[in-house]
């Protein structure tokens, strides 16, 4: 995706996330809260990566056969979704009103403006990428917005899987089931180690 692109897609999101701000759809924690919701959110991720990866499994026994990868896509979805909101309640003391409508795409809109928009996916990106090479003459050339373009694909990640959540639920094909499941967990597991790594910083 070309960086105009990228802005124009960042600042579509920015502006939907100050209009939920603005209206009082999204909340204010106390430092309290922030810990305990950041905590339960960050629960609920475990538990639906887990589930995407037992169902998964069961899939491949004999014993226990369990095929539902619907289901696995929509764990690993929901995986994602619950440690977006984690990070919202730890960083930025801010959570989604209770009964707003529409979350799945406000949180796609809320990883865009908190997470790619900050610059700290590409932030993070970048000084991994100092950890991983060291030469000062590769360092020199390189800065945080070169990672931008890189930030913005756990954006993509997060909304592809949120929208292959939604085919599965309707429709698709048994047979590329089993590899988009599998893919789900995949993607599910970098973006929440990614998060991760960004809540504890």
């Amino acid at each position: 995706m070309k960086p105009l692109d990228i802005t124009k897609k960042i600042s579509i999101a920015e502006k939907r996330v100050i209009e939920l701000i603005n209206e009082g759809s999204i909340k204010i924690l106390s430092e309290r809260n922030s810990s305990e919701i950041s905590s339960f959110y960050e629960g609920k991720s475990q538990n639906r990566i887990q589930t995407a990866k037992i169902i998964f499994k069961s899939s491949k026994s004999d014993k226990d056969y369990y095929a539902d990868y619907a289901e696995v896509v929509s764990a690993a979805y929901y995986s994602m979704y619950y440690i977006v909101h984690a990070f919202l309640a730890l960083k930025y003391k801010k959570k989604l009103s209770e009964g707003i409508r529409g979350v799945h795409a406000i949180t796609h809109n809320l990883v865009l403006y908190y997470l790619v928009k900050t610059k700290r996916i590409a932030k993070h990106i970048y000084e991994e990428y100092l950890k991983a090479y060291e030469t000062a003459s590769e360092i020199q050339k390189l800065s945080v917005e070169d990672f931008q373009e890189e930030a913005y694909s756990y954006a993509q990640k997060y909304d592809k899987t949120r929208s292959a959540r939604e085919i599965f639920t309707y429709n698709v094909s048994s047979k590329v089931e089993e590899y988009h499941a599998e893919q789900a967990i995949r993607t599910a597991e970098e973006f929440i180690s990614m998060i991760r790594q960004l809540m504890v910083k």
